[in-house]
């Protein structure tokens, strides 16, 4: 157990952890605030018996184990309003110091996004004074409108909870302060909404309570509470146990089991100076939580060098905790990880892209179970991987600090089949590197002369800004061809979605060359120097997944063959933007393309079937081109001399095979495209 300063109390390390996980609600009593110059509740009462003129019971008796009924009795003989009104004159005083309000906010700061959650009894105003800007309802709660204390993952309580009401002005009635017995009696029995709170808030946190005593009162109706809810559901797994921070004198520390036997695990400090041991361990354990950059800095220099298989598994967590798990660092973590030279090694990105499939799981049930229970639903989580693969609809989020700094650790890694292998898994899934991603892949590449040029090739194309290199997700369609084409389908409108339904797209899978058994003994072995040997380039429609409906639409209408003739200029376009593609992949040219394998006969032919779609422009094409040459001659020959110019070998096919169908190509001219191409 872990002390933050010297002869200091021991602060439990499960407690430490705890409060970590954002498991941890801290309850504030009466000594908290004597140390910035409010009375205690027993002082508090003594106040009020001298200002209204009353005579004190004796010191020791036993009226003065329950200030809350003596004010009550105070009450009965005085209007509540006039006692109620000295309440809110001796509290309403500037604090003298803050210093612990300020570490317990600190303290009481969720790890797992913006707020904080804290409970106080005390009806002052001072951990408004010790951090400004909060307001009523947002941040600050109090009884007994309360909220739902969740322990959600994704909290959905992130507040400070007055319990026992909220000091308002001195000219104001103060009625909703949980102060008699009388009102203790409303909050914990009759109405018994601050039962209710400490209840559920027990079972489902750990609790440490500050500025308590064993026979405070406020202390005594809580515990109570929660132990009588306990019994009426004895079915439920036990809890964690609340801690108390306790003061004792002289040289030894008091009994425990007094503490234990509430279900309590007492924190003892010693008692002098004011408690200033108290004040120093909170101070310190706030300090020692919020600045934590030189231990995160630490952590990740001794683990990060390594690979994750080689390290314990708290190890994985703790570099985990450090370089992603805190929300509000603004990227430090991140930062260090990615300047560590050598830059650690790419095998983390499955650890950290598994962490966020699992905080992604546990937001999706929390969601689930907010639908189902009518409550607010839980924000979304910052997922940094996801962050910088979105997916290709929808415009993309600005980058938190985090995800930016990891940037620069994986474009550290351009030359890691690994890396390779993951982008072209989210690419597969519909999923786009950020823009600032791409731009960062482009700038590291051009100081990256060393990288082989397979590898160069594929950063190229998977960081470039046109629409040609990314395909949309399946499930969404970019048109309804059937009721574009059955209602005009010689509108300009008509052939622009055409347009871009077959618009090609290249597109990027594994190589094939990892599904053929022993790479080393392929010849010549595969080096990075092109595409193909770290990934698979192919290329698709726009709309693959309608491509044949689309066809079929067309093929419907009273002349499909005009149709295509009619748009034979469009389609020779894009049979060119295919191989044009292909040669970004440095698969086509003049004397090789994808042609040759995916259409082995230019001609319509039984051996064409079940070919890549893009293929099937060479169908559109030819029946379109036999239109013109049975209704215009000349420019059958025109598109016949076009496709012997452009510089592919599925275009010189293509030529080739009309000229020697053409009834309007004389037998010179088809020899010299025979020997000429």
């Amino acid at each position: 157990m872990p002390t933050f300063v010297s002869k200091g109390p021991f602060v439990p390390d499960r407690l430490v952890q705890q409060l970590e996980d954002d498991k941890v609600v801290i309850f504030c009593g009466a000594g908290i605030s004597m140390g910035a110059g409010l009375p205690s509740y027993a002082g508090l009462v003594e106040y009020c018996y001298n200002e209204l003129g009353l005579a004190l019971p004796p010191n020791k008796s036993a009226e003065w184990a329950w200030p809350d009924r003596m004010l009550g009795v105070i009450e009965s003989k005085f209007s509540s309003a006039e006692v109620r009104r000295k309440v809110a004159e001796r509290l309403d005083l500037h604090p003298t110091d803050l210093d612990m309000h300020r570490a317990i906010l600190r303290l009481a700061s969720i790890r797992q996004g913006n707020g904080l959650r804290l409970v106080t009894t005390n009806f002052d105003t001072f951990f408004e004074h010790a951090q400004g800007g909060m307001s009523v309802g947002r941040d600050l709660h109090s009884g007994p409108v309360l909220p739902i204390p969740r322990n959600d993952r994704i909290a959905s309580w992130r507040s400070i909870v007055y319990l026992h009401g909220r000091l308002a002005p001195v000219h104001e009635g103060n009625d909703h302060l949980v102060l008699t017995s009388g009102d203790f009696g409303r909050a914990y029995l009759t109405e018994a909404w601050a039962a209710r709170f400490v209840a559920r808030l027990f079972l489902d946190f750990t609790v440490l309570f500050i500025g308590y005593s064993l026979n405070d009162p406020v202390l005594r109706y809580m515990t109570d509470a929660f132990a009588a809810e306990e019994i009426a559901v004895r079915g439920r797994a036990p809890r964690e146990p609340a801690y108390i921070f306790l003061s004792y004198s002289g040289r030894t520390q008091p009994d425990r089991q007094p503490w234990i036997d509430r279900k309590l695990e007492p924190i003892f400090y010693h008692k002098a100076r004011n408690h200033a041991l108290l004040k120093k361990t909170l101070v310190a354990w706030a300090e020692a939580r919020q600045d934590y950059l030189k231990n995160t800095q630490l952590i990740i220099q001794r683990i990060a060098p390594g690979l994750p298989a080689t390290q314990h598994p708290s190890d994985v967590e703790n570099l985990l905790w450090a370089v992603v798990r805190r929300p509000d660092d603004n990227g430090h973590g991140a930062h260090i990880f990615a300047s560590l030279n050598p830059s650690p090694p790419i095998e983390w990105l499955k650890v950290l892209e598994q962490r966020e499939d699992v905080i992604a799981g546990d937001h999706l049930t929390s969601l689930a179970a907010a639908r189902s229970e009518g409550r607010e639903e839980p924000p979304s989580p910052t997922l940094h991987l996801r962050e910088l693969f979105p997916f290709v609809r929808g415009e993309p989020r600005r980058l938190s600090s985090t995800a930016e700094a990891l940037i620069t650790w994986l474009v550290s890694h351009l030359g890691s089949i690994e890396l390779i292998d993951w982008v072209i898994e989210k690419l597969r899934a519909g999923q786009r590197p950020h823009p600032e991603l791409r731009i960062r892949i482009r700038a590291r590449l051009v100081g990256l002369g060393s990288l082989a040029a397979g590898y160069a090739l594929f950063w190229k194309i998977v960081s470039a800004e046109g629409d040609w290199a990314f395909k949309r997700p399946s499930d969404q369609p970019l048109w309804d061809p059937y009721t574009q084409f059955s209602t005009d389908p010689e509108a300009p409108i008509a052939e622009r979605e055409l347009e871009a339904a077959l618009r090609p797209v290249l597109t990027l899978d594994r190589s094939f060359l990892k599904y053929m058994g022993d790479v080393e003994a392929i010849d010549p072995k595969p080096d990075g120097s092109r595409l193909s040997h770290v990934a698979n380039a192919e290329v698709e429609f726009r709309d693959e997944e309608r491509l044949q409906e689309i066809l079929d639409t067309i093929d419907a209408l009273p002349d499909p063959d005009a149709f295509w003739a009619a748009r034979l200029d469009l389609l020779t376009s894009l049979l060119r933007g295919v191989l044009e593609l292909y040669a970004v992949a440095g698969e086509a040219d003049a004397t090789y393309d994808a042609s040759f394998a995916s259409r082995p006969s230019i001609e319509p032919h039984v051996q064409n079937f079940n070919h890549k779609s893009w293929a099937k422009l060479f169908d559109l094409i030819w029946h379109g081109w036999q239109r013109l040459e049975a209704t215009d001659a000349t420019l059958s020959r025109e598109f016949v001399a076009r496709w012997r110019r452009i510089p592919y070998l599925g275009f010189q096919r293509l030529a080739l095979a009309a000229a020697g169908q053409s009834a309007h190509v004389t037998i010179d001219e088809k020899l010299e495209a025979l020997l000429n191409g």
